[in-house]
């Protein structure tokens, strides 16, 4: 059987009459990446009324891992169910298995964790180069590939119009431009003096700890800035060379420093 044959209940006939077997997954291409629009914004939604209710700060580190959790099962539970999300049911594209069958949950398990790399570094780079490389017959991404399934046409807006031929090359380059550019700038903001919110996060870090008792945070931030730790990189080699002084049970040149700021900011 074709790898781009829908053959999922009622939508077979209709996909394969308008679109043809071998070009189901190319034609849901361009339906792919509006789902996803719809499904990012469900999720970082739920996110955002999650922060407002509980009072979290927006976007930490530590949200983020949840964020990809939250993509991942909000991928699984639905999918799981008839191969659809909302953003895929929307505009008429479905997950199937390779043969053209349902795919199985364990299938649907593995591509929904793989998103993850699929994602990397930003704007799905990863997974559209997979589905430029994997061709118009299979258009599978880095998790599709793992799970053996793909992604098709089956009515709606993806059947009758398909994907133009250079919506995917386009948006790949421009993905991977996006991509490159967001890791340089994530590279040299290593190297950019503390700005305020990396500032007030550390201050915050520093008053919910034991320290915060007793010293006052933002001399104790002003002092290291002035010791030469003026940068989120050098200020966390300074923390992890204290950590590893600690850990040692020796007085080195970190916590030397850390002992005179703490000397000096007594509140």
């Amino acid at each position: 059987m074709s790898p781009g044959l829908v053959a999922v209940g009622a939508h077979a006939t209709t996909a394969t009459d308008a679109v043809g077997a071998a070009d189901a997954a190319d034609a849901a291409v361009r339906w792919r990446m509006r789902a996803a629009r719809v499904d990012n914004l469900l999720v970082y939604g739920g996110y955002l009324l999650a922060c407002a209710v509980l009072h979290w700060r927006v976007a930490t580190a530590a949200h983020l891992i949840w964020l990809a959790v939250a993509g991942v099962a909000y991928h699984f539970v639905l999918e799981s169910r008839g191969g659809q999300t909302v953003g895929k049911r929307r505009y008429g594209i479905r997950v199937v298995a390779a043969d053209g069958g349902p795919a199985s949950a364990r299938a649907i398990a593995i591509r929904s964790l793989v998103r993850v790399i699929d994602s990397l570094p930003v704007c799905y780079v990863s997974g559209l180069i997979s589905m430029v490389r994997t061709g118009p017959a299979r258009r599978q991404r880095i998790g599709d590939i793992a799970a053996g399934t793909i992604v098709v046409a089956v009515d709606g807006r993806a059947v009758r119009q398909g994907t133009p031929g250079w919506m995917l090359p386009v948006a790949t380059i421009a993905a991977v431009i996006v991509s490159a550019l967001t890791v340089i700038g994530i590279a040299e903001a290593g190297h950019q003096p503390i700005d305020s919110l990396q500032a007030s996060e550390f201050i915050d870090q520093c008053q919910n700890s034991a320290t915060g008792a007793v010293v006052d945070c933002r001399c104790l931030l002003n002092q290291l800035e002035a010791g030469g730790y003026d940068t989120p990189d050098a200020l966390n080699n300074f923390m992890a060379g204290v950590q590893s002084e600690e850990s040692a049970g020796t007085m080195g040149p970190y916590r030397t420093t850390l002992r005179n700021a703490l000397v000096d900011c007594r509140s």
